[in-house]
């Protein structure tokens, strides 16, 4: 039995899937499996994923129709074994050491979630940068903490995400964790009912995945087909909640993080039948089903949300849409800020880079003039030597010094014996 599988929902990702399946490959832990699932992909996906896995036996391969993010995880957590288990996307990567890390984490504290960070990497610019908002851990002291402790901030302190989080494999079989059967934001339900039932989280607090932004093919790119996807897996968390007897206790922490849910969706929203869906759906059952209708702002974590979801619950789309885009204009003015910045910061190592290449022309320039000198030293010193030579190495020079030896020997008796 592997000591953990990884699972890679995979559709029409052959342009970056080749490089995931690498990362996992490339894992310092080599005793894994690999499970590629092949949501029905149009493109060369499937073919790609099986010339991998011809040539490493660590790596399964499953086709399915396409079912979306749901399905394919979920066939890939059933083929799943070992006492680890992780979730890779298709277009991400894995740092080498990521297993090994977060296990021996996991090994060592015995919890049955181990929590990292994650790194942005921009697809069209490859900027990396730490996602400072990976987890939020502000509000507790240990790296090590039972979630029954802490109810008022797990599902809004970690993100729905399961690519910065590591699974102990029996916790997950144990409790039925599986996800949502819907195109995105399958992972809510999931990740949530994990960090709600598990008996310790650990947390890790250094970046070990690379998350793709900025890609065009991604599912949050392409959320106005499935636009109530987000809506379907925060109601299905709720119903878990109250079936395990446990919705008062994470009330407070399910709202917040529905409130910042429906933000988030609405800002990326691309159409504007994906918008008034959204808005239909909230004022029809929505907010009253999320309990956000008389949910008051003393309680909120993200008054930034908040305040732009209330008009919303009060009736206003007209307020809300203002919000939101004063949201984006503060957003547009800090951007605008940075990238004035940074244009003066390019400016200053444009000027620092001139006059450090007009001071290396000059010790060039230096260096020249002193190799002109040495090598008319050494010019020189061999005309020199060359004439020492000759001279000491002609006859009369050693004929000279033979005829002068007698005399030289004594010279040198005579001087010693009046020394004395």
């Amino acid at each position: 039995m592997p000591k953990a599988s990884i699972v890679i929902p995979c559709y029409n990702a052959e342009r970056f899937v080749r490089d995931t399946v690498a990362s996992a490959q490339a894992q310092t832990i080599a005793d894994i499996k690999i499970i590629c699932v092949d949501d029905g992909s149009t493109d060369q996906t499937l073919a790609v994923l099986e010339e991998l896995a011809a040539g490493d036996d660590r790596i399964q391969v499953i086709s399915q129709e396409n079912g979306g993010e749901g399905p394919a995880r979920d066939a890939g957590l059933r083929a799943a074994t070992g006492e680890w288990l992780y979730f890779l996307d298709a277009d991400d990567l894995m740092l080498p050491n990521l297993l090994e890390r977060a296990i021996s984490r996991g090994q060592q504290t015995e919890a049955d979630i181990v929590v990292f960070r994650t790194i942005m990497l921009d697809d069209q610019t490859a900027e990396q940068y730490v996602c400072d908002w990976s987890f939020k851990r502000d509000w507790v002291d240990e790296d090590v903490f039972c979630p029954r402790e802490h109810p008022n901030h797990v599902f809004n302190s970690f993100q729905n995400w399961v690519h910065n989080k590591l699974f102990r494999g029996s916790f997950v079989r144990k409790h039925n964790l599986h996800m949502q059967q819907v195109h995105r934001t399958a992972d809510l339900l999931f990740t949530c009912r994990a960090l709600a039932e598990a008996n310790l989280i650990a947390l890790l607090d250094e970046p070990l995945y690379q998350y793709r932004v900025n890609n065009a093919e991604s599912a949050m790119a392409t959320s106005d087909s499935y636009p109530l996807d987000f809506y379907d897996g925060f109601v299905a968390l709720k119903d878990s909640l109250v079936e395990n007897q446990t919705w008062n206790l994470y009330h407070d922490s399910f709202v917040n993080w529905a409130i910042e849910g429906i933000a988030v969706n609405l800002r990326v929203t691309r159409s504007y039948e994906g918008f008034c869906t959204i808005v239909k759906k909230l004022w029809q059952e929505g907010f009253a089903e999320l309990d956000i209708a008389d949910f008051p702002r003393s309680k909120s974590d993200m008054a930034y949300y908040y305040d732009q979801i209330r008009p919303l619950v009060e009736g206003s789309v007209e307020e809300s849409l203002f919000r939101i885009a004063k949201s984006f204009q503060g957003e547009q003015a800090t951007t605008a800020t940075i990238a004035s910045n940074e244009r003066m910061n390019v400016r200053r190592l444009e000027g620092d880079i001139a006059r450090l290449e007009e001071n290396l022309a000059h010790e060039r320039n230096v260096i020249a003039d002193r190799d002109c000198r040495i090598a008319e030293i050494e010019g020189e010193l061999a005309s020199v030597r060359e004439d020492f030579y000759n001279v000491t190495g002609s006859w009369s020079f050693k004929i000279g010094r033979a005829v002068t030896a007698i005399p030289r020997g004594l010279f040198h008796t005579l001087r010693h014996l009046r020394s004395r």
